[in-house]
Parts: C-alpha cells; structure tokens; sequence
C-alpha cells in the first residue's frame, strides 16, 4: 500500500477558522455575535478571502461551508494545472445533510432553495469552483462515524486519484430538527465544517497536526481518522 500524508487542513466553527498554517483566527466581533446566536447567514465570503466567487450569496448555508473550508486549506489549487484538477478527488461527509435546505423549501417552496434539497450539492459546489474532475462521493454517517477518509485512501491506493479533498460539514435547522425528527435520528446540532487535503508528500512539509482543541467535534473526527490511516 502506498503511503499518503495529510498536506494541509481546515475547520471553521463558532469560535473561530484557521488551518494548519494560520491555526484558529477568531471573527470579528460583530459577526462573532451573530454566530453565537446561531445566525450562521452572518458568515460572508468576503469576511475571509479577497477572491472571488459570484456563486455565493445563492448557496445554502451547508454549500457555504463546505466552501469555506476548502478555500481555508490555502492549497494553492488556483495554480494547478487541468491534468492535476483532473486527478483530484472529492469526499464529503455530513450528518445532517440537507436538513436545512429542506426546511428551508417547506416554508418557501422556490426554485432556487429546490436546488440545494440534495446533500451532494455542496460537493458540487466545490467541483465547480476548483474545476475537480476526480471521483466524488457524498456520505451521511451517523454522527462519530465518518468514511470519507477511508474512502480516498481507497481511491489514491487503486491509482482513481493523485490527490484528494475530504470535507466534513454539518447544519442542522433546530426547528426542524425539533418538528420533523425523532430525537434519536436527530443529529447533535450546531453547525462546524473542517477539511483536509491528502496525497504524496512533496517540498516542504505544513506543521501538522493541529491541537484537537482547535477543531470543532465533526472536524477533529476526520483529521484523526486520517492521521491513523494516512501514518
């Protein structure tokens, strides 16, 4: 088997966002107040990054933060060649899926909410964005069990990708939540997003890894998980 190493990660939650780099950079005051009342709308692309993304305002709020994430790994993927967006695999996992996109549509039944009732649309998003043309895959596990890891380790080692993004992210709608969900298939709640870049080590290495209490809970479940798969 071949051997992979984690070359860059992310998380965003409440508290703050950061990578292996930066480590946790806290919001600023006005929007940190917001997040803490759970508004995660508060979160705008502009209050992280410089570049551009004209599809962000019309995303739900899960396609945002898996978004988010994966601009957050400073991966440099805007200078990769078309052979090597082409060999990029894309796994994201989350527990409450579209559950917020879904309430979301039951209230106001519109075209533009419609499209963002399937839990694969944020890693559509993410295709789209960085030009990913690898496999992709969509998993709902039960919160703590995670598999997107597992998952591209799988795809590296049989040769189906050169590299691989492995997003976890979660939001759940608490009225929904509340409304629509007994409460042992109701996920933990909340709202955290993390991700993780994996492949062949080249150059320098990233400081690596993270102190756990830097991650949201989703977020450290997945770099742990790759940290013993990818050893």
């Amino acid at each position: 088997m071949s051997q992979f190493a984690i070359l860059a990660a992310s998380f965003i939650s409440a508290e703050g966002c950061g990578n292996d780099r930066t480590r946790l950079r806290r919001w600023p005051e006005t929007v940190a107040a917001a997040l803490q009342r759970g508004e995660v709308e508060a979160l705008s692309w502009s209050t992280l990054f410089r570049s551009e993304t004209s599809r962000f305002g019309r995303m739900d709020l899960l396609s945002r933060l898996g978004l988010m994430a994966v601009e957050l790994l400073d991966a440099g993927f805007e200078t990769w060649e078309p052979a090597q967006r082409d060999a990029v695999g894309v796994c994201v996992e989350t527990c409450s899926g579209c559950t917020a996109a879904d309430a979301q549509f039951l209230q106001t039944p519109l075209a533009a909410t419609f499209a963002y009732t399937l839990p694969s649309t944020v890693l559509g998003e993410i295709c789209i964005r960085h030009r990913f043309r690898g496999p992709i895959l969509c998993l709902l596990p039960k919160p703590g069990q995670g598999g997107s890891l597992e998952a591209a380790l799988g795809w590296l080692n049989r040769g189906e990708a050169d590299a691989c993004v492995c997003v976890a992210c979660d939001l759940m709608d608490k009225k929904f939540a509340a409304s629509m969900l007994s409460p042992q298939d109701a996920p933990g709640g909340g709202w955290q997003s993390g991700a993780v870049l994996i492949g062949r080590q080249t150059g320098a290495s990233r400081k690596y890894p993270l102190r756990p209490d830097w991650l949201p809970r989703l977020a450290r479940s997945l770099v742990a998980s790759g940290i013993r798969s990818a050893a």
